[in-house]
Order: C-alpha cells, then sequence, then structure tokens
C-alpha cells in the first residue's frame, strides 16, 4: 500500500517491520530409473542311467574225437553184408 498521495496519512502510519513466516515446503518428486540386476540360479543336474542291452555272444568249444573204425566201402560191416 503507498500513500504517499495521502499526505496527512504518512504521519499516522508508520512503516512496520515485516514478520517472516515459516517456509512452507514444497516437494518435487522426480524419478529416475536404476537398472536391478535380479540373479535367477538355475542348476543342471546330468543324470546317467545304465541300460542293458543284450549282446549275444557264442563261446565255440572244438574237439577231436575217435570214431568206429570200420570199412567205409560197405563191404562187411553194413546191413546188406554178402557172404
Amino acid at each position: 500500500m503507498n500513500y504517499q498521495g495521502h499526505h496527512h496519512m504518512k504521519k499516522h502510519c508508520p512503516i512496520l517491520k515485516p514478520i517472516v513466516c515459516e517456509p512452507v515446503h514444497v516437494v518435487k518428486n522426480h524419478y529416475h530409473k536404476a537398472i536391478q540386476p535380479i540373479i535367477h540360479p538355475v542348476e543342471i543336474i546330468n543324470k546317467h542311467h545304465v541300460i542293458p542291452v543284450p549282446k549275444h555272444e557264442w563261446a565255440v568249444v572244438e574237439s577231436d574225437q575217435e570214431g568206429q573204425m570200420g570199412n567205409l566201402g560197405g563191404g562187411c560191416c553194413g546191413p546188406n553184408r554178402r557172404r
């Protein structure tokens, strides 16, 4: 209020010392992205299983035996024997 135009009021309106109030806080939030690593541990387990697979093998044994002695020409020892 400026009362300079009213000369008579200048004597009656002294200039007062200002009153300073406590400040009002205005908070302006600002958000910024930051990478947050999230670790997901994975444990790989390799299981080994034995499966029987048949494999046929033959154990061959060879031997020599003596047979009966006889006339291979069929002369005297066969059922058609001649006298």
